[in-house]
């Protein structure tokens, strides 16, 4: 269940199952060999490949040295029983081949390869001069003596044909684990591409929830803003002056009707055009318009701003203007507020100054809305700055890069 590669394995199988035939069926007799002997299977070898079955069990995946000293202890079986007679010595060669293929490293295959031939030649070597010395001894007809050559430029044909086999189950085997390593990097390469996808939907999904709160604390929170500070004015104006009062109340009843709007866009689309189709300049004076009914401070306004504007950039900078004026209004006690935007060859600057109370920028920038802002001005990778100190005014410096 754990061999990496089933095909090998049911080779292997096969081959073992070739050379356990080979070796119970009865041997053939050669001249004055004892024919009893030869006739009953080779004990010796047939434990040679029950040993080779076992040690196949459990390949080694450590260390070099662990992977060495097993194929070693592979080998030696088989150059025993080569010299003893086995006659299928070459199939058990390449199931050592084999197994070595999986154990080993690429750069190691050749040489064992190689290693294996060079054995195959040498038992090969042996077996014939140990038969040659026997034959010496005993008178041999020239037609024997002929059958004898042809047989062994037969054997060294089947060694060269044993070569060709190695080389080839090399470059098989080298097809087969390079397409096996292919399809597992493919797999952990599709397994990341769905982590990354499911962190970016996470991130997307984060994105997202805080647009919307960006969007619903900017719309919606500066029209309540509003509201509330036009009726706490009508309350005051109420006994003094009821005409002014009716005017804020309209005023206020006005603001009540934008800030219902701006629900019902949030619960559907959440406004993507908080400009309603006007341009920026007209948007940005309207709030100035809206401030000043509200804190009855007339900012002095300054924008040189471009015929036209990624919607993005024009978005991002009528949110901060809104949000900066409802905090101006809110917590500021000013009595003086500029808004200024100036366009260059790359960029857009805005600043946005009073000379209100101030705060610490160290303590005091965890606000949602000056939190808002610096999103706002990071997401278009542009730089957000606040210069403020208590008693000191605020500044807010966003510069935005166009294109």
């Amino acid at each position: 269940m754990r061999h990496p590669l089933r095909l090998l394995l049911y080779i292997e199988w096969i081959l073992f199952a070739v050379v356990m035939a080979l070796e119970v069926s009865p041997r053939p007799i050669h001249g004055v060999v004892d024919a009893a002997k030869e006739s009953q299977p080779a004990w010796f070898n047939i434990g040679v490949v029950a040993l080779l079955a076992v040690m196949g069990l459990r390949l080694p995946l450590g260390k070099l040295s662990i992977k060495v000293i097993y194929t070693i202890a592979e080998i030696i079986p088989i150059m025993l029983a080569g010299a003893l007679g086995m006659r299928p010595v070459g199939l058990l060669y390449i199931i050592v081949v084999l197994r070595s293929y999986l154990i080993f490293g690429r750069q190691y295959r050749l040489w064992i390869t190689a290693g294996i031939f060079a054995l195959s030649l040498m038992t090969t070597s042996i077996r014939l001069e140990q038969r040659r010395a026997a034959k010496s001894l005993e008178p041999t007809p020239p037609a024997t003596v002929e059958h004898r050559g042809a047989r062994d430029e037969f054997r060294w044909g089947f060694v060269a044909m044993f070569g060709g086999v190695l080389l080839s189950l090399q470059l098989l085997v080298d097809r087969i684990l390079a397409e096996k390593q292919a399809k597992e990097e493919l797999a952990i390469a599709n397994q990341r591409i769905r982590s990354y996808a499911l962190r970016a939907e996470e991130v997307a999904t984060l994105q997202e929830r805080n647009r919307i709160a960006r969007d619903i604390h900017d719309s919606l929170g500066h029209s309540l803003t509003a509201l509330n500070l036009h009726l706490e004015m009508a309350l005051k104006l109420a006994q003094v002056q009821p005409d002014r009062s009716l005017q804020v109340l309209a005023e206020a009843k006005r603001l009540g009707s934008i800030a219902l709007q701006d629900v019902r866009a949030s619960v559907s689309t959440l406004r993507s055009d908080p400009l309603q189709g006007q341009d920026l300049p007209t948007a940005i004076q309207k709030l100035m318009d809206d401030f000043q009914l509200a804190d009855r401070i007339k900012p002095s306004c300054n924008l040189d701003l471009p015929p036209h504007l990624p919607q993005d950039v024009a978005t991002a900078i009528y949110r901060i203007v809104q949000e900066s004026l409802t905090n101006i209004t809110k917590y500021a006690q000013a009595t003086e507020t500029s808004v200024e935007i100036y366009t260059r060859a790359t960029d857009i600057e805005l600043r946005i100054a009073d000379n209100g109370r101030g705060f610490n920028p160290t303590y005091n920038t965890t606000g949602f809305g000056l939190q808002g802002m610096r999103e706002r001005v990071l997401s278009l990778q542009g730089k957000f700055e606040i210069v403020s100190a208590p008693d000191k005014g605020c500044e807010i410096i966003a510069i935005i890069p166009l294109g």
